[in-house]
């Protein structure tokens, strides 16, 4: 199909189903998921994407949709929360990453012995891994982005992704029948991007002050805005540490280097931009989620499917309320943080696609784990859109046990 006819289309049917679940009272996320599962059923599938290009276009509206909608949380969160958070953000990180890996791993070597070690290995790591965008998305949603609990969220889930990152850098040298000298090299390019960085926020903030007193108008910030974000997130899928790293970093360091400017000018640019990236570009990535599910997957290992469900919610919760000993949040907080957690979106499907290509693990490993990525990125919007109902003060109360059970 033409690609003026495919993206508008896209558009509609995602926006009528964020309008739809918006309207019973659920997260628009799960509505613009369903619609891409709707536009990748078989039969329309083969119709709306008859040619690569279209395929092609799409994934990279996508990508955008991840770029600006972790650039939007890095500039809209209170960056005083994430500090005062940060403790328990990193509590939360270990604790849910570590418990579903060693259960994964576990399940893996005791029940499928003949996968291997690194099927094990792969298994777990798609365990431990959470998505950003979906949960960045859902918060925002609810209006529960700038709160205690979703900066605990946000955080725990940035640090989650560096965990993503060097497991991948793993799967890869292993892949490849690489050495320990490769993987060496990742904390250097975390340094790198740290520096050059640094470099972009004394240059940009320069930048935003000439504008700001020079007559600069909305059109060239905003310009300005959307290369320092694109920059960063090319250096850092470039040094090999993730796009998704450089999106939300590049929020945070323009969040700071916009406060050198009028007020009302830089509210001005969070809004146009937005309503840009959630008005347009962020609904292909939720969409895409939907479209590159595979339906024959849901029914290639029903046992094993189950399996992976239950370790990957299990793991997530269980890794959330472990801490609770060293935790002022109170459980319930800690079970809904392991909700959240649990959603894994893109990122479960990257590890699983390179581990598939580099001939890792079985295909029926490969289909439990794209179909498990899908449940838990619907599952969390609805509980947590719940939550917040039932328990008002839920993502701000102190650490006291005072919400409903």
């Amino acid at each position: 199909m033409e690609i003026f006819v495919l993206v508008p289309l896209i558009l509609i049917v995602t926006f009528v189903m964020g309008i739809l679940f918006k309207r019973i009272g659920l997260p628009t996320v799960v509505g613009q998921i369903l619609a891409g599962i709707l536009l990748g059923i078989p039969l329309l599938r083969g119709v709306l994407f008859d040619s690569e290009s279209s395929l092609v276009i799409v994934d990279f509206l996508a990508y955008l949709g991840i770029i600006f909608l972790l650039f939007l949380a890095g500039l809209e969160i209170d960056i005083e929360k994430i500090r005062e958070t940060s403790r328990e953000s990193l509590l939360i990180s270990l604790s849910s990453a570590l418990i579903p890996f060693g259960l994964g791993f576990a399940f893996m070597i005791l029940v499928f012995p003949s996968y291997g070690w690194l099927a094990a290995l792969v298994f777990g790591g798609a365990m431990m891994v959470t998505s950003e965008a979906t949960k960045v998305k859902v918060l925002m949603d609810l209006n529960s982005l700038n709160t205690h609990l979703g900066a605990i969220m946000l955080a725990a889930g940035a640090m989650d992704d560096i965990f993503e990152v060097l497991f991948l850098a793993l799967v890869a040298v292993i892949g490849r029948g690489g050495g320990l000298l490769e993987l060496a090299a990742i904390p250097v390019e975390i340094v790198v991007f740290v520096v050059v960085a640094f470099a972009f926020f004394k240059v940009a903030t320069k930048v935003f002050r000439y504008l700001d007193r020079n007559g600069g108008n909305q059109a060239e910030i905003f310009s300005l805005v959307v290369i320092f974000v694109m920059v960063l997130a090319a250096l850092s899928e470039g040094l090999g540490i993730g796009y998704l790293i450089g999106a939300i970093a590049g929020g945070f360091i323009l969040q700071i280097a916009m406060r050198s400017i009028h007020e009302h000018h830089r509210k001005d640019m969070i809004k146009v931009t937005e309503l840009i990236a959630l008005g347009f570009i962020v609904p292909f990535f939720f969409a895409n989620v939907g479209i590159n599910f595979e339906f024959d997957t849901l029914f290639s290992s029903i046992g094993l499917l189950v399996a992976t469900v239950g370790i990957a919610f299990l793991g997530k919760i269980l890794g959330c309320i472990a801490i609770k000993p060293v935790s002022r949040l109170t459980l319930k907080q800690l079970y809904y943080t392991g909700w959240a957690m649990n959603s894994r979106g893109a990122a479960e499907l990257v590890i699983a696609l390179a581990a598939k290509q580099l001939g890792l693990i079985p295909l029926e490993v490969f289909s439990a784990l794209v179909a498990m990525s899908l449940i838990t990125t619907l599952a969390f919007p609805p509980v947590l859109a719940r939550g917040i109902r039932k328990n008002p003060g839920l993502m701000d109360m102190a650490a006291t046990e005072t919400v409903k059970a």
